[in-house]
């Protein structure tokens, strides 16, 4: 990576696009050839689960103020009313928070440092769409180098630069963002992009052992029927999700939302509907996998 590139790994689950992150960034080791950082990089790397390693028991104020350079603690307040944290709010404890707050809280604590390469591992998952929205604003902001693991389409939609597709045990490069990406590939949407194939050579497990012959493991007749009847029941069940979703987001968008008194409780409806979503994902992809 070059400075002040802006780049996206995108693909198939389990093809190793948080790990080969984490080894560009120096937070893994390469098993073999090497990657160094360049010189005075300093690296800040958001992960899945960042949000679960706030202290519950400290407020939001205290939160930052921990985790940011003395020169920096006039701006505490007005970088936490720009993730959408101001008044009283700056005193409440973490362990207050929902989800969607917790992963805001996150971000806005990294974005505080001075870090001039910036690595986000599917940023948006627990995050609202307003959220998402401040968020994106701040990253379309920053003037580092910016590497991003993610599936959201519509988060990297004008974000990127260049995009690494992860597909089948390779790479491959496309000179735009995730929109150009698409319509190079022909597929309206990340949910084709993420789907496995057959390739020769290609490993696969039978019976628990890897095989190298391109050869799908053999399943009978009837375990391809129940696999199909199954991939279909998920292919309604991930478009009624999105339907709903789409539905709470125009809902989100709302000017007054915030401000309504069951806010809360319906942002914990909305996370849990992706969260029920990036599950049934993953149980399809898995379905679609073993019927090669």
């Amino acid at each position: 990576m070059l400075r002040g590139e802006r780049v996206a790994f995108v693909g198939q689950n389990g093809q190793g696009k948080t790990t080969l992150a984490k080894i560009l960034v120096g937070h893994e080791p390469a098993t073999s050839g090497k990657a160094t950082l360049g010189h005075n990089v300093m690296v800040g790397y958001y992960a899945q689960n960042q949000a679960e390693t706030l202290d519950p028991k400290i407020t939001l104020l205290q939160t930052l103020e921990q985790n940011c350079p003395e020169e920096m603690r006039t701006k505490v307040r007005s970088i936490l009313g720009a993730f959408l944290f101001s008044g009283k709010d700056v005193d409440k404890k973490v362990s207050a928070l929902s989800g969607g707050e917790r992963a805001r809280l996150a971000l806005a604590s990294m974005l505080l440092r001075p870090f001039n390469l910036l690595l986000l591992d599917e940023p948006t998952n627990h995050l609202d769409m307003l959220s998402k929205d401040v968020l994106k604003q701040a990253l379309a902001e920053y003037n580092g180098t910016l590497l991003i693991v993610s599936h959201d389409r519509e988060f990297l939609s004008g974000l990127t630069d260049r995009t690494i597709e992860f597909r089948d045990g390779h790479l491959k490069e496309y000179l735009g963002d995730v929109n150009y990406f698409l319509e190079k590939r022909q597929v309206d949407n990340m949910r084709e992009v993420e789907k496995r194939s057959t390739v020769d050579g290609q490993r696969s497990t039978v019976n628990g052992q890897q095989s190298t012959n391109g050869q799908q493991p053999t399943i009978s007749p009837e375990e391809k029927k129940q696999l199909e009847r199954a991939v279909q029941k998920q292919e309604k069940r991930i478009a009624d999700l999105e339907t709903e979703i789409g539905k709470w987001d125009l809902k989100l968008a709302e000017p007054d939302f915030y401000s309504k008194p069951g806010a809360n409780a319906d942002l914990k409806k909305y996370s849990d509907l992706k969260a029920e979503l990036a599950k049934v994902y993953g149980e399809w992809e898995a379905a679609v996998e073993k019927m090669g």
